[in-house]
């Protein structure tokens, strides 16, 4: 019997954040990569430059730059700073996800503790106004209402982790997706038929917004048929995980998913996987 497997993260009584403290990266640093935003940005600046003088129109812009490369200097020259946005939340090492037993303990075998469903939800703006499009705030407002109840159901739905992606995949479409990890496809089948994602449903069927899509995949994976590796990352995917223990150091721990990946039981894919270096799957 191998050594078990150490947690890269200590329980904690509440699920695991890891939403940057600084607001500034996530609200003022985005203004050059989100088009929506420089677009209002450019019209306040048309404004600044109508109603006064012509020498005060390099304000703004000057400002901006100015916050965005004094903080970007402060950041890079304070790599190990708890208030750096980019290395707060940085698990060092190499690391992988894996189940905790009821008891928080990982045991020694990769994937025992059981295999889990990965569930993808997703929605498309197509149309020239991306989410401010005819219906967009609604669609938004209701995938946003049904994550907020299966955040404060995670225990009883067997919740694992809960991931959000934006990305435009296609130059005329906005699309957002949300990756959810469970315990098992029972919970999900369950969800989707209460009232909160029923009304949702019926209303979105009955606006036939042509220009909203909407979709999900989901993906039932056994024991020891899933591995996950992280080296030096903030914690995403599988690794985001939490699962309640009650004997975890104390009553109602929350333990999280990643252990370190040094050990021989870890060290390669195929070992995460439970099989020999041929693919073959051990005894």
């Amino acid at each position: 019997m191998g050594r078990e497997f150490k947690a890269m993260l200590a329980p904690a009584s509440a699920p695991h954040s890891f939403k940057p403290k600084n607001i500034y990266t996530a609200v003022v640093k985005t203004l050059f990569s989100l088009y929506d935003t420089v677009l209002v940005a450019a019209f306040f600046q048309f404004l600044f430059c109508v109603l006064l003088p012509p020498g005060f129109s390099v304000v703004p812009s000057a400002v901006l730059l100015l916050g965005y490369a004094a903080t970007s200097l402060i950041h890079y020259l304070t790599p190990s700073s708890s208030v750096n946005p980019y290395t707060q939340h940085v698990v060092p090492g190499r690391a992988t996800a894996q189940l905790p037993g009821p008891s928080g303990s990982f045991g020694a075998a990769p994937g025992a503790q059981g295999g889990l469903v990965v569930f993808i939800l997703g929605v498309q703006w197509n149309h020239p106004l991306g989410i401010l499009c005819p219906g967009g705030k609604d669609v938004s407002q209701k995938f946003l209402a049904m994550n907020a109840d299966l955040l404060r159901r995670r225990e009883e739905l067997g919740l694992l982790s809960v991931n959000n992606w934006n990305g435009a995949s296609l130059e005329t479409a906005t699309s957002t997706s949300i990756t959810y990890y469970f315990r098992d496809v029972e919970s999900i089948h369950r969800f989707a038929h209460e009232e909160l994602h029923r009304k949702a449903w019926d209303w979105f069927s009955g606006r036939r917004y042509k220009h909203i899509g909407i979709f999900h995949e989901t993906f039932i994976v056994p024991a020891r048929s899933y591995e996950t590796g992280y080296v030096n990352c903030i914690p995403a995917g599988l690794g985001r995980g939490v699962v309640r223990c009650e004997d975890a150091g104390g009553e109602g721990q929350w333990v999280n998913t990643l252990v370190s990946a040094d050990t021989p039981a870890l060290r390669t894919q195929m070992s995460r996987l439970g099989r020999d270096a041929q693919g073959n799957p051990k005894e």
